[in-house]
């Protein structure tokens, strides 16, 4: 028996083009992992063989959408699909860009990066709605005593209150507690529901995690919010 063969879930080496053709052509790339097929395709290049490239690059593009589709909620504007094409185009574009931060990161831990920047995706729609969803209104009174119907602006992003708030934030030293209080005050709920993305999901947190990590922030910001404005 021979030592040192490889079974179908060892992947050829990056450089190995023919191994990299033989697997492609046997349909045995969805026995590896995405992180080497990505290895794989960063250093074949753009210049390399355009085949084998186009079999990799459609695997992975594949993978992408399947992970995206399943934690994006059919709940979204646009039944999600916005979403989930524009976080897809993001991650095919670092792919095909080894010196990127996302691109090396594919190459590690694929899944995480995918789920961080699904994450970017849906906060830039949810802004994109709430800008766009007509103002919440309120009964008032002109200076005449007139009754009318007054709109109540939300704050803008750059007002005093939202600088505040960024710039206690990037005080927080855990980068994923960031992350999940950022996606609370985009009401992304703790927990998973029926076609609704979660802070849970989108960290790989328990819904109760989420919730003691959201509570430890909010305590931290009203601490530090009461103690400017003394």
């Amino acid at each position: 028996m021979k030592t040192g063969a490889k079974t179908p879930e060892e992947p050829p080496l990056p450089f190995d083009l023919e191994g990299w053709r033989s697997v492609a052509a046997g349909d045995r790339l969805r026995l590896l992992r995405p992180e080497d097929i990505v290895a794989a395709i960063q250093r074949i290049g753009p210049n390399g063989d355009q085949r084998v490239l186009a079999d990799l690059i459609t695997h992975v593009s594949g993978e992408l959408l399947r992970i995206i589709k399943r934690l994006v909620g059919k709940n979204q504007r646009n039944e999600g699909e916005d979403i989930i094409w524009r976080a897809h185009h993001q991650l095919i574009v670092a792919v095909l860009k080894p010196d990127s931060k996302d691109g090396q990161a594919l190459c590690k831990t694929f899944r995480t990066c995918v789920e961080f920047r699904l994450a970017d995706a849906i906060r830039a729609e949810r802004k994109y709605a709430l800008r766009n969803q007509p103002y919440k209104t309120q009964a008032g009174v002109t200076d005449h005593g007139e009754e009318v119907i007054e709109t109540i602006e939300p704050p803008d992003e750059g007002s005093e209150q939202v600088v505040d708030v960024q710039r206690l934030l990037n005080r927080i030293t855990d980068p994923r507690k960031r992350e999940a209080f950022r996606l609370h005050m985009d009401g992304c709920p703790l927990g998973p529901g029926i076609g609704t993305t979660s802070i849970a999901e989108q960290l790989g947190i328990s819904a109760k995690t989420a919730g003691e990590w959201v509570a430890e922030i909010k305590a931290f910001l009203k601490i530090e919010i009461g103690a400017a404005h003394e």
